[in-house]
């Protein structure tokens, strides 16, 4: 599915972040009424969650090869 490690969906990870984020934004302004506080934390749990997926594709591994 990944063609090179530390991406998502082939992409790089802010990427899709950016993508999910303006999707939300897009669906907001054009009719699905949520309030400041839930759209806020919507993007906030997005961030996070690519967030971690991110970091647990680019972490260098535990032990040091020689």
């Amino acid at each position: 599915m990944d063609t090179q490690p530390g991406t998502i969906w082939g992409r790089e990870p802010a990427m899709v972040l950016a993508l999910v984020q303006a999707v939300i934004a897009l669906v907001v302004a054009f009719g699905l009424n949520l309030a400041p506080d839930q759209i806020g934390a919507i993007l906030a749990v997005t961030a996070v969650v690519l967030g971690l997926i991110t970091r647990s594709r680019v972490s260098p591994a535990s032990t040091i090869r020689q």
